[in-house]
């Protein structure tokens, strides 16, 4: 199908509406996640059980990814976003159950619902890209992804006021940030359902002459594409090297003695370079090519690392320019790996391989934030630093491989 005056209106409604769902979804996400390892410690006592719920939502964005981009196939776009959601509602309910009746498993079991439906928030990149043409397509996919910049700011911004109103009510504070989750995700859920109105896949852009319903290639047979491999390299990589160096920084900063100000005003940094250069991104990508940008990718996170390791004793200006050149990074491998994953695939391939593209990268993420611990329990924040240096450095192999043929 192609961009016609007749629904060019319809496409930029439609991508309004993902944009807009990202945005609320965001704000939900973060305003769980926050707490939920202050719920853990709470309800087990352990503070070596805090990182699992965090886990189990890293699971539940994988498994979620997966399974929507397949139902999305078989149903549409709104069927598969709109359950997802529902989902992540269900969710953080449960999460706020687990929290007034101080059950582990609940918390555990919401929190994978909530990583579950926030996999839409991934996958709806994907359906922005596919209402434009492949020159416009990185800055279709680049505008969700700054959506996720609007939860970053309000996210962390109501866990305060929401914190004070249900301890006023008489509940527990934790309740208060939970609480953002079940409006936001519900919210969500009433977006998808009434705004995606007609499904994004019936005005997807296709780069051949093949109908929705084709049947499309098996992931191997797609794997072996070439693009498709620098694509998923870039973004596994971007994923990595990010979690791996981000997630041990706050530990660093309050093992040198620094405060809880210093950790957030080094995070927001971070965030600032993931979301917000975002339209930037899509620009470059579409003006001078995916492949261009995940050699910046490469260079900016390679910087970054180097960056990360001069800060010895964690003084605050260098991490924060370490960090921004992190998350930039990342969003350059995120965005352009994003949008050559797509180049020259029917739509049937493409709704096959953004699943398993979106699986595989947050898995990576979750190892990277393993492994992280265990590293700098090993040797120091210094050596994780260089690590992710030098780790950054890989995708140029399928890069130089695919340029040689």
């Amino acid at each position: 199908m192609t961009i016609t005056e007749s629904n060019v209106r319809t496409r930029k409604r439609l991508t309004g509406t993902l944009f807009a769902g990202n945005a609320i979804i965001s704000t939900a996400y973060i305003g769980v996640v926050t707490v939920s390892t202050l719920v853990s410690e709470q309800i087990t006592g352990s503070t070596g059980l805090s990182g699992i719920p965090g886990t189990l939502g890293t699971a539940g964005v994988a498994a979620g990814a997966a399974v929507l981009s397949a139902l999305s196939l078989r149903i549409g776009r709104r069927p598969s976003f709109t359950l997802g959601f529902a989902l992540a509602t269900i969710g953080a309910i449960l999460v706020a159950f687990s929290v007034s009746l101080g059950s582990f498993a609940l918390l555990l079991i919401g929190m994978f619902a909530i990583g579950f439906g926030r996999s839409v928030g991934q996958l709806a990149r994907f359906a922005a890209g596919d209402l434009r043409g492949p020159k416009h397509r990185a800055s279709a996919i680049s505008l969700i992804v700054w959506a996720s910049t609007i939860g970053a700011v309000v996210g962390p911004l109501l866990i305060g006021p929401t914190s004070d109103l249900a301890s006023a009510a008489g509940f527990d504070e934790l309740i208060g940030p939970v609480m953002i989750g079940v409006v936001g995700f519900a919210l969500g859920t009433l977006t998808m359902f009434v705004g995606l109105r007609p499904d994004p896949l019936t005005l997807a852009i296709v780069e051949r002459h093949e109908a929705i319903d084709a049947v499309p290639d098996k992931l191997p047979v797609i794997l072996r594409i070439s693009t498709v491999q620098v694509a998923l390299v870039a973004m596994m990589i971007s994923q990595f090297v990010m979690a791996l160096i981000m997630v041990m920084t706050p530990l660093f900063i309050k093992t040198n003695d620094g405060d809880l100000a210093t950790v957030g005003w080094v995070m927001m940094a971070h965030t600032l370079g993931m979301f917000a250069i975002a339209p930037i991104t899509g620009r470059l990508v579409d003006r001078f090519g995916p492949r261009r940008i995940i050699v910046l990718s490469v260079a900016t996170l390679v910087v970054s690392g180097v960056i990360a390791a001069m800060a010895g004793t964690a003084q605050t200006p260098i991490l924060i320019v370490g960090l921004f050149f992190l998350g930039a990074g990342w969003n350059f491998g995120f965005v352009s790996g994003s949008s050559l994953l797509q180049e020259g695939l029917p739509i049937v391939n493409r709704l096959k391989i953004q699943g398993f593209a979106d699986s595989v990268t947050w898995i990576s993420g979750a190892v990277a934030a393993g492994l992280s611990g265990l590293i700098v329990a090993g040797t120091s924040y210094v050596t994780l630093s260089l690590i992710g240096a030098a780790l950054a450095l890989i995708p140029l192999v399928p890069l130089v491989r695919t340029r040689r043929h």
